[in-house]
């Protein structure tokens, strides 16, 4: 899982990966070695699931042969 922490010296806003066992467990600031306390948010958590598809805009007709027919045109062959 992953922390935000906020260095109480410098302000200094950082993430800490660490086991959900070890949450409670005292950071320090990358930056000056100050002590840190933890923000408290719902935890990051990275499960390796593919984003969502993105929904298609709404079709206005349709496509083909490298040309369109929008709404209200007639149908053609080739």
């Amino acid at each position: 899982m992953r922390y935000p922490f906020r260095c109480t010296a410098c302000g200094l806003e950082f993430i800490v990966a660490r086991p959900i066992s070890e949450a409670s467990r005292d950071a320090f600031c990358p930056t000056d070695g100050g002590r840190a306390e933890r923000i408290f948010t719902v935890p990051e958590m990275n499960l390796n699931r593919p984003a969502p598809p993105t929904p298609a805009p709404p079709s206005r007709g349709f496509s083909h042969s490298g040309h369109s027919h929008g709404p209200g045109t007639g149908y053609h062959t080739h």
